[in-house]
């Protein structure tokens, strides 16, 4: 683990600091063995750019569950997640090294991208599709590894065919996002919907980016000041606060 070859790419060391700092009990030494073993079944494999290594992947959706503060089965599922479907190894392999919880996310992820959307469904068929997707697991902490492995796909579309790009987000927008939002999962809610506006209407996209970079930058001053004023008056009643400004995704605007 010392001479990282993937360091380029990312830092895994980085992020068994990251969620020390929020799982004190995290057992880095299973996380690293589970890394190792993704590393090893990994081996060789490229994304669809044919730059990036394929490990980058399960790291990165690793990273985005970091973020939400996972736990440490998710994390260690969430690296597997490719495992039995894109390597060597299989199932019964993940249960032997990281024990039934583990292999009972990974089953359950497997499971879920067997789930097929097809293009121009009726709305009923859809409304059918995200059911199926919510009943197919008992764990929903399976469809929180989902979400973050489709967040990590639209992030890096640009590399795969238009036609399938296309597709790709409307299945993003008509049934993820939707799980999402069920789930409460404002924030990753938020990054998908604007990468479907992105690849689905990218003209209105690029047209409202560019008008809205503009008005927040004019009005940057006086949205500092405010939240300033917000500030003080609350201290001048003994209340301690830190006052930021939540932005609004362009999706929803």
């Amino acid at each position: 683990m010392g001479n990282n070859p993937y360091k380029k790419f990312f830092d895994i060391e980085t992020l068994v600091k990251r969620i020390k700092r929020y799982l004190p009990d995290f057992d880095a030494k299973k996380f690293k063995k589970a890394y190792q073993f993704a590393e090893d079944a990994h081996e060789g494999q490229m994304r669809k750019d044919k730059k990036t290594p394929y490990l980058a992947h399960p790291v990165s959706v690793v990273d985005i569950l970091v973020k939400h503060h996972a736990d440490e089965d998710i994390l260690i599922s969430a690296l597997l997640h490719d495992v039995p479907e894109d390597t060597k190894y299989t199932l019964h392999d993940v249960k032997e090294l990281f024990g039934e919880k583990v292999e009972f996310l990974v089953n359950g992820i497997t499971k879920l991208s067997k789930v097929h959307y097809r293009q121009n469904m009726p709305e009923r068929q859809v409304e059918s599709l995200k059911k199926l997707f919510l009943h197919s697991t008992k764990d929903p902490r399976v469809i929180l590894i989902k979400l973050a492995d489709r967040l990590h796909n639209m992030r890096t579309l640009e590399h795969v065919a238009k036609e399938k790009q296309l597709r790709i987000a409307k299945e993003t927008l008509e049934i993820f996002v939707p799980i999402a939002n069920l789930l409460g999962i404002q924030g990753l809610k938020s990054e998908l919907e604007d990468l479907c506006f992105q690849y689905l209407f990218p003209t209105e996209y690029a047209e409202l980016s560019e008008s809205v970079e503009k008005a927040r930058a004019n009005n940057k001053e006086s949205v500092e000041q405010f939240m300033k004023t917000v500030e003080n008056s609350l201290s001048e009643i003994k209340i301690e606060a830190e006052v930021s400004e939540r932005r609004q995704n362009l999706y929803t605007i």
